[in-house]
């Protein structure tokens, strides 16, 4: 029975460390997707921590208490994995584990707080690691509602702190992981942005393009790309539209922007953006052709690349203005 208890320490350890732990994990492996992937164990940290203790001293009680003699002309060896020593171990493991919040966030930049673990988050802080001038976003994310008037947006943009002093070829894996703070508070407080599930294209073999592009290409929504724009957050956007004369409608930003045909990309990319590291979000009008380029460019050594679901379309209904001919106009769908 004593190795059952053991083995539970160690179980609930890792589970109580996970969301703790994965954001260096996530840092090294330079996959700012993987820090999210146990992000659902954060509001359960706290739980699990106090059941490992428990489930811990109950193990040395167990191990240490007085036991009867038993008369038996045979004597019953004690396997490694039930041991004091195994237990030992295991003790030390879960102390280093647990404490990792008090201590990792000193080690690694990617570490979550030791009060952000105690609030049930987990973040790191990496945005309080940026310039002074920014707001660190999640702690800052409101429900953003969309402007109902050019006056409003116009005061949105202006209050934006973003600057161009750090040029995207001195970015490192590092900062890209902030990305993962919007997606992760996004997952955890949806905003209503009026988006609708895609229901693909009827063409089964372009369906299934899609569904492996997407197990590759983290799609951003609209909420969460606007959070990064207000916030001033270093990225790129990529518009893969093909000519249009709709295509001078696009997205306001203060960032890098580019516009380039879904055709050239392959060929083109490497002289407009230079840094693999860069974090470069695609567009088209729907989302088809920008999760397409999305996946080239993952494929081309592009770390840090999403796709905005939905497209321009998916902008329009969740309200956001539109940047035409230097004014900040609403769309509806149907004019996209």
């Amino acid at each position: 029975m004593a190795n059952k208890k053991i083995f539970t320490v160690l179980g609930a350890t890792i589970a109580a460390s996970l969301c703790c732990v994965t954001p260096i994990l996530a840092l090294l492996a330079g996959s700012s997707t993987l820090a999210t992937s146990f992000s659902w164990l954060a509001p359960y940290h706290n739980y699990l921590v106090i059941f490992t203790i428990i489930v811990l001293l109950y193990a040395w009680y167990d191990k240490l208490k007085p036991s009867k003699e038993l008369e038996c002309a045979c004597e019953e060896k004690e396997g490694f994995f039930s041991s004091k020593t195994f237990l030992a171990i295991v003790t030390v493991f879960a102390l280093v584990m647990l404490s990792f919040p008090q201590w990792g966030n000193k080690v690694f930049d990617a570490a979550p707080s030791a009060e952000s673990c105690a609030s049930g988050i987990c973040d790191t802080n990496l945005t309080k690691k940026k310039a002074s001038h920014k707001t660190i976003a999640v702690q800052s994310f409101k429900a953003t509602s969309s402007c109902k008037t050019k006056s409003n947006c116009t005061s949105s943009s202006k209050n934006s702190n973003h600057t161009n002093e750090t040029s995207i070829s001195d970015k490192v894996d590092a900062d890209a992981l902030f990305v993962f703070q919007y997606m992760q508070e996004e997952k955890l407080h949806p905003t209503a942005c009026n988006q609708v599930a895609c229901s693909g294209s009827g063409i089964a073999a372009v369906d299934g393009m899609m569904e492996r592009a997407k197990s590759t290409v983290e799609e951003m929504s609209p909420a969460v790309l606007k959070k990064m724009l207000d916030e001033g957050e270093e990225i790129i956007l990529l518009d893969v539209r093909e000519p249009s004369h709709k295509n001078k409608i696009t997205i306001p930003t203060d960032d890098e922007s580019y516009s380039m045909t879904r055709g050239n990309l392959e060929l083109q990319i490497h002289k407009m953006i230079d840094s693999k590291e860069a974090v470069v979000i695609t567009f088209c009008r729907n989302g088809f052709r920008g999760l397409m380029a999305a996946e080239t460019l993952k494929q081309l050594g592009y770390k840090y690349v999403y796709n905005l679901s939905a497209g321009l379309k998916g902008w329009a209904r969740a309200g956001y203005p539109f940047m035409e001919e230097d004014e900040l106009v609403t769309k509806k769908e149907s004019e996209i």
